[in-house]
């Protein structure tokens, strides 16, 4: 071979090695640009759903409803509550005596807190810096910071069970099933203070405050309807007929619509909050229990014990668009309301 022609290959043989090294890094770029890490940290919302006969929480993917894992708990997860930053997921089980906190950013348990025997419903402040823990074995409401998971005081409250928080995280108001003395006790939030208790002629079961902070709705055992009572008066000053064996009454993030849970017919009945009318029914699946709905009010999430299902319902056509299997007796179901949490939390030494 010539000189001339040695000189043009090794030429067109350093053009054609650079080139390769610039495809390779290209492709490492977009490769790291598009690695599941970085898709995870798009992701859409997630929701966390307590699986009540498989002791663990499946988490949902709100944007494919695919169940990505579980994570298992503690015997009967009860109570499930979620930071308003999407980034903790509390988790109380029937039968222990703790509260599981979950890490979304992992999807582990990373804590466990002591709370006492048979934990029920669990509440969480608004702002999110204390949740409340309805101690139905200890007949104890213990309110807890978020911050630092230690539990900041105690109340005594017989058997109680769901728990309601006022929109300004000042004052609770706890279905207390007491033997014989079925009540709503109502609690001071800054001091943890009974301030005091209405009798009711009615085991109540779940309940929560109004959007606009002004009555409390509330369901109890044994009638076919939604109570709804004037928090300035403490009077009960309507109900709202729904299907048979109410449960837990919600509403949307944006307040304009009232959700309740019916588990005898299993539907959604839909209720306009502030005329204290229904507005619409859904038929869902068996025993349906709990319900969460998206940030933007459009879709509604309604688990069914019996069914071992979660139903999926656009709320403005009122039309259910996908049925999940979850699991064995989904109870509480949470949504996250915001993403892309930064990792610095609660939980962080």
């Amino acid at each position: 071979m010539t000189r001339s022609g040695l000189s043009t290959l090794l030429s067109r043989g350093w053009r054609l090695a650079t080139m390769s090294a610039l495809l390779l890094a290209g492709t490492s770029a977009y490769a790291l640009a598009y690695s599941p890490v970085a898709a995870a940290q798009s992701a859409a919302p997630k929701a966390y759903v307590g699986l009540f006969k498989d002791n663990s929480v499946a988490v949902l993917d709100t944007s494919t409803n695919q169940v990505l894992s579980t994570i298992p708990v503690p015997p009967g997860p009860h109570g499930v509550v979620i930071t308003p930053d999407g980034r903790w997921v509390y988790v109380s089980s029937d039968g222990a005596s703790t509260v599981s906190v979950i890490d979304t950013n992992t999807d582990s348990v990373a804590q466990s807190i002591e709370v006492g025997q048979t934990p029920h419903g669990l509440a969480i402040t608004p702002d999110g810096s204390t949740f409340l823990v309805a101690g139905f074995g200890t007949s104890q409401v213990s309110a807890i910071d978020t911050a630092t998971n230690q539990i900041l005081w105690r109340l005594g409250v017989p058997n109680p069970h769901n728990i309601g928080v006022t929109q300004d995280g000042q004052t609770a108001y706890v279905a207390s099933q007491g033997q014989n003395a079925p009540a709503l006790a109502t609690i001071n939030l800054t001091n943890g203070t009974l301030v005091g208790t209405m009798a009711l002629d009615n085991t109540p079961r779940a309940l929560n405050v109004s959007p606009d902070g002004q009555e409390l709705f509330f369901t109890v055992a044994g009638v076919d309807a939604v109570q709804v009572l004037d928090l300035a008066t403490n009077q009960i000053v309507d109900q709202i007929p729904v299907g048979a064996s109410p449960h837990l009454p919600s509403f949307t993030p944006d307040g304009n619509l009232g959700l309740v849970v019916a588990q005898g017919p299993g539907e959604l009945d839909l209720v306009n909050p502030d005329a204290y009318t229904a507005v619409g029914t859904v038929k869902v699946g068996t025993m349906p229990h709990w319900t969460a709905t998206t940030p933007d009010s459009s879709t509604a999430f309604v688990t069914n014990e019996l069914s071992n299902d979660l139903t999926v319902i656009d709320l403005r056509t009122q039309t259910v668009t996908a049925t999940i299997p979850v699991g064995n007796a989904p109870r509480k179901i949470v949504v996250q309301q915001a993403t892309n949490a930064p990792i610095a939390g609660a939980m962080d030494d």
